[in-house]
């Protein structure tokens, strides 16, 4: 499963139990629909760190890193790479 993928899943089957949604397009804008709020994002991001063994700090706590799968990839992507 690669990175994208593996996010959606994370989001559907531990974030949005219960609320009817099935899938997520990638491009989605998960913040203004309101899949993904504070709350969403801190289990977002343990998920992140542990499955991908990448620090999240502070400073990256930002919109334009998780709204959208594909925003999270990408960042994933920085991170891995030791971006920031």
């Amino acid at each position: 499963m690669n990175v994208s993928a593996d996010i959606e899943q994370f989001i559907l089957s531990e974030l949005t139990q219960g609320r009817g949604i099935t899938e997520i397009d990638a491009s989605e804008n998960l913040l203004s629909k309101g899949i993904v709020d504070s709350h969403v994002v801190m289990e977002l991001v343990g998920f992140l760190e542990q499955r991908y063994g990448i620090a999240v700090g502070d400073g990256d706590l930002s919109p334009e890193n998780f709204e959208s799968v594909a925003s999270i990839e990408a960042f994933v992507g920085r991170k891995r790479n030791g971006q920031t």
